[in-house]
């Protein structure tokens, strides 16, 4: 099954050059053997409690994250979120939902219209811009906090990406594509480390599911002592394998993010989260 899967990826890479061949990628086919890959490799393990991360993986440290849960570092982000969003409410709810607890679920998504997948930071700062305002830098601060605030209101919701267009299925295809494809000094690809090897240990860190990885964030993570988006992980995981990393919110990054998103459909949000 592991290795079935495993081939089937990497297959798909090098189909992805040619709009063609590209349409031959089924996403729901792809998730599919995504969640059977990981209900065959531990199948004590349900679906939903990747969202978790690598805490699924040891009973002790599960316990030790629970705790922190109780009384959670990223609180205080969460409050500044909000109070951050309400100063400039009237601006917001002319992008958005006018109920905070509905708009991170919508995300991230293809816009028809630009062709591109909209994610929520880019929503956001893409909000701002439109109405004059300064944006916020991409990674950690403002940006952050306000994610969290929303994606808190969000909390129990299921991640539903849709893919309905050609031009959906290539941004869909170019996520799959660099989640599979190896680079940098290591040699190494996302599925690599978060596929083949989740829950193996990568110096004295365990590397997670892909499965679910996109539920928690925005997280707190211990390494940074602040509050940090899913452009930021991304970047870092780059610098990790030695490999040139791409800026937050390029192209390549929010099309990995929508194919990632989609591999969890159906799984609760639950951010924000906190990591080591």
């Amino acid at each position: 099954m592991k290795k079935t899967l495993l081939i089937a990826l990497s297959l798909g890479v090098s189909v992805l050059a040619t709009s063609s061949m590209a349409a031959t990628i089924d996403p729901e086919k792809d998730r599919q053997q995504f969640v059977d890959f990981f209900k065959a490799k531990n199948p004590n393990i349900t679906p939903e409690e990747y969202v978790n991360g690598a805490y699924v993986y040891s009973a002790d440290k599960m316990a030790q994250w629970e705790a922190a849960e109780e009384f959670p570092p990223y609180l205080d982000a969460i409050d500044e979120g909000e109070a951050l969003y309400n100063k400039d409410l009237a601006i917001y709810q002319l992008c958005f939902d006018s109920d905070v607890s509905k708009i991170r679920a919508k995300y991230p998504y293809f816009d028809e219209s630009t062709k591109q997948v909209v994610t929520l930071e880019g929503a956001i700062n893409k909000c701002r811009t439109d109405a004059g305002l300064k944006p916020y830098g991409w990674k950690k601060g403002p940006i952050a906090q306000i994610s969290a605030y929303l994606a808190d209101n969000a909390r129990g919701q299921k991640i539903d990406v849709k893919v309905e267009s050609d031009a959906a299925l290539a941004a869909y295809t170019a996520g799959r594509d660099f989640f599979n494809k190896p680079r940098g000094q290591f040699n190494l690809s996302c599925a690599k480390c978060h596929v083949d090897n989740s829950g193996r240990n990568a110096r004295s860190n365990t590397l997670s599911s892909a499965l679910g990885h996109t539920t928690h964030f925005p997280v707190f993570r211990a390494k940074w002592q602040n509050l940090g988006t899913l452009h930021r992980r991304y970047e870092g995981c780059q610098k990790n394998i030695r490999a040139q990393p791409y800026k937050p919110q390029s192209e390549t990054y929010r099309n990995l993010e929508f194919f990632q998103a989609y591999m969890s459909n159906g799984l609760e949000i639950n951010g924000p989260g906190y990591r080591e």
